[in-house]
């Protein structure tokens, strides 16, 4: 279940951030000053392979796949975001649908509205599930 984690850094330029967290995801949201969400960033797989859907309105969707660095002293350790296609995407929005109960309403609508915009740029618009036919008999 996420949520809120209390004394969030502020970086002025992009507005108010607001984090939630759980340990699956890290939820940052970005507003403005009436509160209006600007932008999303959701990270999942927090504890393996953890990968990024970035969301704001002048860019649009991007997801990325956390690089966290190579483990060796002598190495970059900085995590770094690199682009990485297609996420499990209806395993990302299944989860969110149900980890996410306890945030606020408006901020959860928000992101839940977003992710359905990005499943139709990535899927397109779903058409509707086909009848199944009954079996012919000879």
């Amino acid at each position: 279940m996420l949520r809120e984690i209390g004394s969030v850094r502020q970086d002025s330029d992009r507005g108010l951030r607001r984090w939630f967290q759980d340990e699956y995801f890290d939820l940052f949201v970005w507003l403005d000053a009436a509160g209006t969400p600007l932008a999303f960033q959701l990270c999942y797989e927090r504890n393996r392979g953890e990968g990024a859907i970035t969301w704001n309105s002048s860019a649009g969707f991007v997801h990325d796949r956390v690089d966290a660095g190579e483990p060796s002293p002598k190495r970059s350790m900085t995590p770094m975001l690199r682009a990485d296609g297609q996420p499990p995407y209806f395993r990302i929005y299944n989860r969110f649908l149900a980890a996410s109960t306890a945030c606020p309403t408006e901020l959860r609508a928000f992101v839940i509205e977003r992710l359905r915009e990005y499943r139709l740029a990535l899927y397109g618009i779903p058409r509707k599930p086909r009848r199944a036919r009954a079996p012919r008999h000879c």
